[in-house]
């Protein structure tokens, strides 16, 4: 029973441990006792406790719900797609999705729609969207042409996805430069970052992030139906459809989220899922409740280590976790065997 609830119950210690680090820690270092009071005294609407401290305390708090919140997003969005695609490669950077996201940001800003969290969410998820099926497409005619038959394979579709994302990358480069109203506003987010985290644009994108986790949740049976195979699932009473379609559709919301809040961040959906089921959690629903945990806990550290490696300088989120990301990539694709 122990062993069960391990993917859950030690996240949960680890992630108030990192919340906390992520508070006391950074160029100016702060006792946890006062990180905690300060943390508190926010919560309760108390008038925060008088220093410096207690200042660096509270401005580390945004980034660090952010962090949470992009991490769990991202982590769930890539255990809904190796779940639904059958593809052990899947992730929203890796795969193309959080350069559409972006892409569709950048546009829709150089056409001057309002930079609020509603509007950059609808833009992200969109710009998630387009850039699933024309990953999708791309990765479907590569497969025909090799004369396989069937779905993508996973290296066709990273393949696609890595096309999807230098196309995009440059377009949003372009933008950047082009456009001063873009550039003054991404400059910083297009790499991936929480250092300008808002706390109001979290909290209101937190019950989007809440609902889209739970629903993939609730068809978590699922999940565990389609991963024996098609034919099996309709057996077992499931509809493979249905699921697959309440599965993207989150990862859409989720994707979509975590760019609005910190732009492209890389990897995270991919290292979290397979370094849980090294934990054997009881079925999708233990590990998508134990990805939304881990990538909290992922990403609140990457975020730490890079404003403290290098501190007072600071290395962005985005690139942190590619660091962390390409080694798992490289073990995985020799994992996989699997030609284009």
């Amino acid at each position: 029973m122990a062993a069960a609830v391990l993917p859950v119950v030690l996240p949960l210690g680890l992630l108030a441990v990192a919340a906390v680090a992520g508070l006391a820690l950074g160029a100016r270092t702060v006792d946890p006792t006062t990180a905690l009071r300060t943390l508190t005294a926010m919560l309760s609407g108390q008038p925060l406790p008088g220093g410096i401290d207690a200042a660096a305390v509270a401005s580390r708090v945004p980034r660090t719900v952010t962090a949470a919140l992009v991490g769990s997003s991202l982590a769930v969005a890539g255990a809904c797609l190796q779940g639904a695609t059958r593809n052990p490669l899947g992730d929203p950077g890796l795969l193309g999705l959080s350069g559409g996201a972006s892409l569709a940001m950048a546009i829709g800003l150089a056409l001057g729609v309002p930079a609020s969290a509603p509007a950059t969410l609808g833009l992200a998820a969109l710009g998630t969207a387009g850039a699933a099926a024309l990953v999708y497409a791309c990765a479907s005619a590569a497969t025909r042409i090799g004369g396989t038959p069937g779905a993508p394979s996973p290296i066709a579709l990273v393949l696609a996805g890595a096309a999807v994302t230098a196309g995009t990358t440059a377009v949003t480069t372009a933008l950047l430069v082009l456009s001063p109203a873009v550039r003054d506003r991404l400059r910083f987010w297009s790499i991936g970052t929480v250092a300008r985290a808002e706390l109001s644009e979290a909290l209101l994108l937190a019950p989007v992030i809440l609902a889209a986790v739970l629903a993939a949740i609730a068809v978590g049976s699922g999940l565990d139906a389609l991963a024996l195979g098609e034919d099996l699932a309709h057996g077992l009473g499931s509809r493979p459809g249905h699921v697959r379609a309440v599965l993207l559709a989150a990862v859409v919301v989720l994707t979509a989220a975590a760019v609005a809040l910190a732009g492209p961040v890389a990897f995270v959906g991919l290292v979290v899922p397979h370094a849980l089921r090294r934990l054997r959690p009881q079925g999708a629903r233990m590990l998508l409740c134990g990805s939304a945990l881990w990538g909290a806990v992922l990403v609140i550290v990457a975020d730490l280590l890079g404003r403290t490696v290098v501190a007072p300088g600071e290395v962005h989120l985005g690139v942190t976790t590619v660091l962390i990301g390409v080694p798992v990539l490289l073990v995985l694709l020799r994992r996989t065997g699997v030609a284009a």
